[in-house]
């Protein structure tokens, strides 16, 4: 936007303040959509009690004009009576204006008393109503290229607690939540941050609307009524006006709450706006920003300080011995109690300010009410860079809030005086274990949550709630996770802290992130990482969001907050930024373990090869190939077909069976059969990706654990684990293993776990995590 536009539009926000609005009248929109580019009709504004003459009328003459009340209560003027079509002359316009004054009024009162209750329309009066007009909108009756539906288009823009400005694009008109609740998800509407939304990705957010087709490209022999590049320049214009006047935009005073143009048509092979309303806000201070790089202490310590443990066995005692028990030198531990010397061989001093000397982390676990003072002093006498506060009960409990309150306002008045502050996890945390850290600050004990050997991978587990942490850990035991971060109330640090340090981290390149909410603004710096993240080969991240209640939606006058729910927010955003956001945990765990699983496998296309020994599993396979892009059958190549063939032959199956896509090899074939044709297919130029499902309950193959009552050994050179194992490792393709079989399968299935093969125990759970999976990659 032009500096002059800008400024226009600071001047009309600085005089509806003076008047006491926060949301402006419709000329004043109007006034504001031209300064930012956007075109409107032909209009004037009429004030109560001044009467039209002709030279005041935007159409003269032949045709109609429409009239608007303009009122700071009326914001939906259909619904209350505020808008009539007349005849463009003088003495049409005054009686017209004349009549709404009387009648509008009443109508909107009634209106009041249908959509919020009787009570509603009792707290306004007639006479209150009639005071609140300013006057009327004169426009000129717009002719625009109608053809039903879709020749209405809404555009808005609303700020966000967390992503700041974001625009939601979607058919216009007065059925916008009807028709957004009837049209698949992604048609109705599309949602985009002001500040992420690059120009070159416009057409493709708007190309999958229901309205696109209808007006941007060929239609049933008919031209376009408008080009998709005129499309994407007023969406474009909107972004501009919503990011120019965001809480995160320092050259206005003013933020732009919520501006809607409902609807805009087209003419002439333009956009033109007809409706709109814009609420705004004085901007406020922004938070001030932490010291990020100081996380590299937090996750990376050389000397470690804990408060609250316990010679009996308590909290801080698991957690020291957690400490330990990860590598971390007793030498390099310190604990404050008083009256000890020793205990678990770490040096014990009497209080914080005696500890030697400042340590890199500082593990409190004292109540909540003695984490306040606790910090003062870590502050007071300069001895911690990073502190993690376990304590529980703040935010939870009441006067929980407070304590939080004065921890802060501790850090941030260190912060000022250039002390030696500390970056601060939690309070209400589990904890963090870090292996770069030779740490584990956890309270769970390794008998309740053993920590295998697996090999360490790339993976950063970040967690709002400590319980969902450490139950992915637990469900998922053949993922060491690289750090596991439990985030807790964010205090202080918060999610897009760690994401930003950990994305200049060289071994991070997984992300598995739960929240539940974040800070003022802080998904927005969260969503700008994670883009930074994913724009890096070989890393990604999935995010789970829990508490999905639509709480914005009531609180707001427009169609924007009721198409763009808050949950729908933060999933367009993420996805936008480059994230997978899974939508139930079956999905986020399958994304953790599959990202970790297939990180050196890459994605090509959507053709995929399906084989199993059962028929009702291939059947199941193709069924659940199709949702949105989907997956593709790859067809065999005639070599892939002869190879299958000759590994079929020995066994006769090659005279049961065709060679077909899925591939039923029956339970007649053996480890070697089963496994040569799943590599057949594998290696297949036409082959993208794979899903080799097992019933291992057929007698052919080796499926079971060692014992005395059979013969079999899963692990025994040849068997179907071994050969399984190697053929994952030699191709670069991603492949998911299916073993449609109970517990008794189970230690087969944590057999090639362990080998890095992802395992899935239905069929249609193998084929939902790859269609996922690849439709993600090719994004």
């Amino acid at each position: 936007m032009k500096k002059t536009g800008l400024g226009k539009i600071d001047r009309i926000f600085a005089l509806a303040e003076k008047d006491g609005r926060d949301s402006l009248l419709e000329p004043e929109v109007y006034r504001v959509l031209a300064a930012a580019g956007i075109r409107t009709p032909r209009h004037v504004f009429l004030p109560t009690g001044k009467r039209a003459t002709r030279k005041d009328l935007p159409s003269q003459g032949a045709g109609k004009v429409v009239i608007k009340v303009v009122s700071p209560l009326i914001v939906h003027k259909s619904d209350a009576g505020g808008v009539e079509f007349v005849a463009a002359d003088a003495a049409s316009v005054n009686k017209a204006c004349g009549r709404m004054l009387r009648t509008v009024p009443l109508r909107y009162i009634e209106w009041l008393k249908r959509s919020s209750g009787a009570t509603a329309g009792k707290a306004v009066t007639p006479g209150a109503v009639r005071e609140s007009i300013r006057g009327f909108l004169i426009a000129e009756k717009v002719d625009f290229e109608n053809v039903g539906f879709g020749s209405e288009i809404l555009i808005g823009t609303r700020n966000t607690r967390e992503f700041g400005p974001v625009l939601t694009v979607g058919s216009g008109g007065l059925e916008v939540e009807y028709m957004n609740e009837r049209l698949r998800e992604g048609r109705a509407a599309a949602i985009a941050s002001a500040h992420l939304l690059d120009d070159g990705q416009v057409e493709g957010l708007i190309g999958p609307l229901s309205f696109f087709g209808k007006v941007a490209a060929e239609f049933r022999g008919r031209k376009p009524l408008v080009t998709p590049k005129a499309l994407a320049g007023t969406v474009l214009l909107f972004r501009d006006l919503a990011a120019a006047f965001s809480p995160f935009s320092e050259r206005s005073p003013f933020v732009i709450e919520e501006a809607e143009v409902n609807p805009f048509v087209i003419r002439g092979g333009r956009l033109l706006a007809l409706d709109g309303v814009c609420r705004f806000s004085r901007a406020k201070a922004p938070e001030g920003a932490r010291p990020v790089e100081a996380i590299r202490h937090l996750l990376r310590p050389g000397s470690i300080g804990i408060v609250g443990v316990s010679e009996k066995m308590n909290i801080g005692r698991i957690i020291l011995r957690n400490i330990l028990k990860s590598g971390f030198p007793s030498a390099d531990v310190f604990v404050v109690k008083p009256g000890v010397d020793r205990i678990d061989d770490c040096l014990c001093v009497p209080s914080i300010k005696d500890l030697p000397r400042p340590v890199d982390l500082f593990v409190l676990t004292l109540g909540a009410e003695l984490c306040a003072p606790a910090m003062e002093e870590l502050v007071e006498h300069g001895k911690a860079r990073s502190v993690i506060v376990i304590a529980g009960g703040m935010g939870e409990k009441e006067g929980g809030a407070s304590i939080e309150d004065r921890i802060r306002e501790v850090l941030a008045g260190g912060r000022r005086e250039g002390k030696l502050t500390p970056v601060v996890n939690g309070g209400n945390c589990l904890g963090i274990a870090s292996k770069p850290g030779r740490y584990d600050t956890t309270f769970i004990p390794a008998s309740k949550l053993p920590r295998p050997k697996s090999p360490r991978s790339g993976l950063a587990l970040i967690s709002q709630s400590g319980a969902f942490m450490i139950c992915r850990m637990s469900k998922l035991p053949m993922i060491e996770p690289l750090y596991a971060v439990s985030l807790g109330n964010q205090i202080d640090l918060t999610a897009s802290d760690y994401m930003k340090y950990l994305a200049e981290d060289g071994e991070a390149r997984l992300f598995a992130v739960y929240m539940e909410g974040f800070r003022p603004g802080d998904g927005l710096a969260f969503a700008r990482a994670v883009k930074d993240i994913t724009a890096g080969e070989g890393r990604g991240v999935v995010v789970y969001k829990a508490g999905r209640s639509p709480e914005g939606r009531a609180a707001t006058s427009s169609h924007t907050a009721s198409v763009a729910g808050e949950y729908a927010v933060f999933r367009s955003v993420l996805e936008q930024a480059g994230a997978v956001v899974a939508g139930d945990l079956f999905e986020f765990e399958s994304f953790m373990k599959g990202m970790v699983f297939l990180e050196e496998k890459k994605v090509h296309g959507r053709r995929v090869g399906l084989i199993s020994n059962a028929g009702f599993e291939c059947v199941v396979l193709a069924d659940n190939l199709k949702n949105g892009g989907g997956l593709e059958l790859a067809a065999f190549a005639p070599g892939t077909r002869a190879r299958i063939l000759d590994a079929l032959r020995p066994l006769g199956i090659d005279r049961l069976q065709d060679v077909r896509n899925p591939l039923d090899v029956t339970p007649v074939a053996d480890d070697a059969a089963f496994c040569e044709c799943a590599r057949a297919i594998l290696e297949d130029p036409g082959v993208d990706c794979a899903v080799v499902s097992n019933v291992p309950m057929t007698p052919a193959q080796q499926t079971l654990k060692a014992g005395e009552a059979h013969g079999e050994d899963l692990t025994r050179p040849g068997a179907f684990a071994s050969r399984m194992i190697e053929i994952f490792r030699a191709v670069d393709k991603p492949v998911v293993v299916n073993l449609d079989a109970g517990e008794l399968y189970a230690p087969l299935a944590e057999f090639l776990e362990r080998a890095g093969l992802p395992v899935f125990r239905r069929a249609d759970e193998a084929v939902r995590f790859l269609r996922a999976y690849v439709e993600h990659a090719l994004r």
